[in-house]
């Protein structure tokens, strides 16, 4: 039998959201044995569209794969919860106080603060988080993200949490055994995309809110551009990438004039630079481009079609698309997104009737897979773990971030000259002698209650310090391109050389292997791979991406998912094991409802912008600059209370959700005029408090003082060298009213030479003196 690293463990979903049902999906899919406890008419995710012939939900099959399913009248009572490991609920159906064992409790917008009683949905998260703002034409109105995305997201940040607890319980064994209950917000969860927006804002750097379709700060050029025969996303940083792109496209007269080496400058230049871009791809081929272009290590995306994706060559050699069934019919949908190689994962499989597990769990025979241990957390489940961070910009540095926030011990190394790209990309000699490096505000957002030092990897001596600092070390998690470490000799076939019980978390950006494992990629590149723009905005929009580099987060979240499921293995076995995470592939369970209906229905689901398929919903103006507020009747209850508080809807209230739909071009003019001269924060309040659906669309500067965030102590204040106090934002997980505190902000380039290499690694001063004549080590950037 295949061993899979969570079999010991067993998961009851009592609540059946999209939210808790990818937490047990993600469980499920590396072992454990997870059973849905319904009522007896079912998870309310049965009846969610795309539908199969047979009438079964193929959303609800693929989140449930793998899983048993039990119905009962009192689904706290029955034996699979009091069994439980962990139980998933939603604190707004079940009161968390009536289970023994450990819980995460996900919800909107967690237990206390004053959002806490508010209706959530994806959208409203989307909006409340900062993301929505960005989306759409410069004149608006903002443009709703379509799907599930922030409780899928919420879902995985409640994985990680989960999984972080169980561990620390795992790794304390004879000690007492209190459980947990975890409050797991997918509000919180969703701002690890959009907290630099507050960080800028309180260090008064204004970032503009919308600025046109595929159009965001401070890159350029940077978007999705249509070719003689296709899309391709195009994204250039650096000035060598500009100077490439320039000489693919035949723009050479532009590739070395001195003001466009700066990415902001070409930007504020996009009213000229912009045609010439587009007329030279309007006759060339989007795959020929694609393919010479990342032969200049140019990042460049192929902008598949979702009746494409299924056929690229790179998902195909991963196997990023499963056969999932439920009945007598079957459907492709995504695979999990990060493989244990020694370990692997479970792909695709089997939905369960409601009901059909009913006797098993009657029969005296029935045993849990393994006793569960007699554990307990103390302080910090993770304490005690030592994880080198090599990783570069957001996704490899948030996924250790995570595990330091958790209370793992975790190494970042740069060096000198190949500092991470979050300090800057465009280094200069003014920029080094300002101390530049310790003045990025993305930098010190991902890397807080970490430790620091430099190593030149090139270097023969930087090399074996970094093997000897793995020889100590539990993990290593890095998100280099594909070719960069195989070239140092610093791959999992070297490093496990030092160190045999390693695992090793690899995170570029279209994984470890297939065709395109050595193609260069942003978030933004990752995203325009994945066929989520060709879900969003409106069908004469070109493919919309979502305004911020989306993949980045993402791939972050599932590398720390990765590492804790790799952990947890090597807790129970003592075997380290390569862990390869695909970015691409991570942001591919987002997309799953438009992936499900192209499978399902051979065609991809329309393009309509902010209008859903089953309620009424829009985004309307309010008072002041950028005010605006989305509102969603998802009920006729709620429906016939908005309309009796806005006068001119009052005779349509009685209009069932069919007609809603069919007359939503009569009724938003109505709203837009009530809505239009009201303060989006009051008239969020007013509409919540009737229990409508209503979120106003926070920017930077509103989201610093959401009120909800403030009551909850969400921005922690830290200093640190160089920029003074800083708003740290909390993690996403609590055990009681209190957020996690932050340890210590981010630290300078080499902090933690003198510790790590001297008191950890046993170098004496005088060879420490001569590492750094060499330039081996060092505490300032240098140009290469």
């Amino acid at each position: 039998m295949t061993v899979r690293p969570l079999q010991d463990l067993l998961i009851a979903d009592i609540s059946g959201t999209i939210a808790s049902a990818y937490v047990g999906k993600l469980f499920a899919e590396y072992g454990a044995r997870v059973v849905n406890v319904e009522p007896t008419h079912g998870f309310s995710t049965r009846t969610l569209p795309p539908l199969l012939n047979n009438g079964h939900s193929a959303l609800h099959s693929y989140l449930n794969a793998n899983k048993e399913s039990v119905t009962t009248p009192d689904p706290v009572s029955h034996r699979a919860v009091s069994e439980a490991d962990l139980v998933l609920l939603d604190p707004s159906t079940w009161s968390p106080e009536t289970i023994k064992t450990n819980v995460c409790a996900i919800s909107w917008f967690g237990l206390n603060g004053p959002y806490a009683a508010y209706q959530g949905s994806d959208g409203a998260i989307q909006a409340l988080s900062g993301l929505m703002i960005g989306i759409g034409e410069v004149d608006g109105p903002p443009i709703i993200p379509p799907g599930y995305h922030a409780q899928m997201i919420g879902g995985l940040s409640a994985f990680n949490g989960s999984l972080a607890f169980l561990l620390g319980q795992l790794s304390r064994e004879g000690a007492s055994a209190p459980a947990f209950f975890l409050d797991a917000k997918i509000y919180e969860a969703n701002l690890c995309l959009t907290e630099l927006g507050p960080i800028n804002a309180y260090n008064k750097n204004p970032l503009p809110s919308r600025m046109g379709i595929n159009t965001f700060p401070p890159t350029y050029p940077l978007g999705i551009w249509p070719c003689r025969d296709g899309w391709l996303g195009v994204t250039c940083l650096s000035p060598a990438q500009w100077q490439a792109f320039c000489r693919l496209l035949g723009l050479d007269d532009y590739a070395d004039i001195p003001l466009f080496q700066s990415s902001v400058a070409r930007l504020e230049a996009a009213d000229v630079l912009e045609p010439l871009i587009l007329d030279a791809l309007s006759r060339q081929s989007a795959e020929d481009l694609f393919y010479r272009g990342q032969a200049m290590r140019i990042p460049l995306a192929r902008v598949p079609t979702l009746d494409e994706l299924f056929d690229v060559d790179q998902y195909v050699e991963r196997h990023a698309f499963s056969n999932y069934r439920s009945g007598d019919e079957s459907f492709l949908g995504p695979s999990v997104p990060f493989r244990l190689l020694e370990t692997s994962p479970v792909l695709g499989g089997v939905a369960a009737a409601l009901g059909a597990d009913n006797d098993d769990w009657l029969t005296k025979e029935n045993q849990l897979l393994a006793e569960r241990p007699e554990t307990g957390v103390s302080g910090l489940p993770l304490t005690g773990l030592t994880i080198v961070d090599l990783g570069m910009g957001w996704a490899g540095p948030l996924a250790a971030r995570n595990l330091a926030d958790l209370g793992a011990t975790v190494i970042k190394v740069e060096s000198c000259t190949r500092f991470d790209w979050w300090r800057s990309w465009e280094a200069t000699e003014e920029w080094i002698a300002d101390d530049g490096a310790e003045k990025s505000l993305q930098f010190i957002y991902v890397n807080r209650n970490k430790l620091d030092i430099t190593l030149d990897l090139e270097a023969e001596e930087g090399r074996e310090l970094l093997l000897k600092l793995i020889s100590q070390a539990d993990a290593l998690v890095e998100n280099y391109s594909g070719e960069v470490l195989p070239k140092l000799r610093l791959d999992y076939q070297h490093l496990v050389q030092a160190n045999p019980e390693l695992v090793m978390v690899s995170m570029p950006p279209f994984g470890s292997a297939g065709p395109w494992a050595g193609f260069r990629a942003y978030g933004s590149t990752v995203e325009q791979s994945s066929g989520l723009p060709h879900m969003s905005g409106y069908e004469d929009h070109p493919p919309t991406m979502l305004h911020l580099a989306y993949g980045d987060a993402i791939s972050g979240l599932n590398g720390t998912a990765a590492l804790l499921t790799a952990l947890w293995h090597k807790r129970r076995t003592g075997q380290g094991q390569f862990v390869d995470v695909s970015q691409v592939e991570c942001l591919f369970p987002l997309g799953a409802p438009g992936i499900l209906h192209q499978s399902v229905h051979s065609q991809p689901p329309a393009r309509t912008g902010s209008k859903h398929d089953l309620h009424l919903q829009g985004v309307f103006p309010c008072d002041g600059v950028e005010g605006w507020i989305l509102i969603q009747a998802c009920s006729d209850d709620s429906w016939q209370k908005l309309c009796h508080l806005v006068p001119g809807l009052s005779v349509l209230a009685g209009l069932n959700a069919d007609e809603r739909l069919s007359q939503q071009k009569q009724i938003e003019p109505v709203l837009s005029d009530w809505t239009r001269d009201q303060d989006a924060s009051e008239l969020m309040g007013k509409l919540q408090q009737m229990g409508v659906v209503a979120a106003r669309l926070h920017n930077a500067e509103s989201l610093l003082d959401d009120r909800h965030l403030k009551a909850r102590g969400y921005l922690q204040m830290l200093k640190r060298e160089f920029v003074g106090l800083q708003p740290h934002p909390s993690p996403p997980w609590r055990l009681g009213r209190d957020p996690l505190s932050i340890r210590q902000s981010a630290p300078t380039l080499g902090q933690h030479n003198q510790f790590v290499l001297g008191e950890m690694l046993g170098l004496d001063q005088a060879e420490l003196e001569v590492l750094e004549k060499e330039g081996v080590i060092g505490t300032k950037p240098r140009l290469n």
